[in-house]
């Protein structure tokens, strides 16, 4: 074949070749990712912009094992609920607890909302089950990068902490790896000085977060 004739035959193959990649879908995330997809669509359900730490940093249920022991629950409300995004609200510089001292006003950060709406009996006792045997350290903790091409609308993965005024983020979102089983899986989440629990069941090749532990402050 001439150079010319390979020439033409390149040319005429572009086209083709332009087309299927403005066809390609994006890869679907692995199964820790679709868990924390779905952990994400969750707190960005309200509508409002969500940033995230691109990582997700240690075990989801240490706080829970914790809890059980009669350390937490002293002090919060930890039963199960249906899920619901969660979005504390800002805290107190360190500059306004100080002149709040000053003046001698009240000066604390805002405790987590005590919840009356729990998950009936027999799916709370289900579920702390299934969390338990799945809390030890011994079983695995699945390390996710959220990646761009998955995250739910709203939602901002970004390597670096702190708000983003220019995406209307005030506070940076960190989510916990994952513990899973093959019909549940748990994720936590911290921003500023709260962290919530979620737990989540497979449906059909994807998964729903299906409930959430009462907040505690850290």
């Amino acid at each position: 074949m001439t150079t010319m004739l390979k020439r033409a035959a390149t040319l005429m193959m572009l086209p083709l070749a332009l087309s299927a990649c403005g066809t390609s879908k994006p890869s679907e995330p692995d199964t820790d990712g679709k868990i924390v997809r779905a952990v994400l669509g969750m707190l960005a359900s309200d509508g409002k912009p969500l940033c995230v730490e691109r990582i997700t940093y240690g075990s989801p249920l240490v706080q829970y094992r914790v809890a059980r022991r009669g350390r937490l629950e002293r002090y919060y409300a930890l039963e199960w609920y249906p899920p619901t995004p969660f979005r504390p609200p800002a805290m107190p510089t360190q500059q306004q607890l100080r002149e709040d001292v000053a003046a001698e006003r009240r000066a604390d950060i805002p405790e987590p909302p005590v919840r009356r709406d729990m998950l009936p009996r027999d799916q709370r006792s289900l579920i702390d089950g299934q969390a338990f045997a799945i809390s030890e350290a011994a079983v695995q903790t699945h390390v996710a990068m959220i990646k761009d091409s998955w995250v739910p609308k709203n939602v901002h993965a970004r390597w670096w902490p702190g708000k983003d005024v220019s995406v209307g983020c005030t506070a940076q979102f960190v989510l916990s790896g994952v513990k899973r089983s093959d019909k549940i899986a748990f994720v936590a989440v911290r921003v500023y000085h709260w962290g919530t629990l979620y737990a989540l069941e497979p449906q059909g090749n994807d998964w729903k977060v299906t409930a959430q532990w009462g907040s505690w402050m850290y």
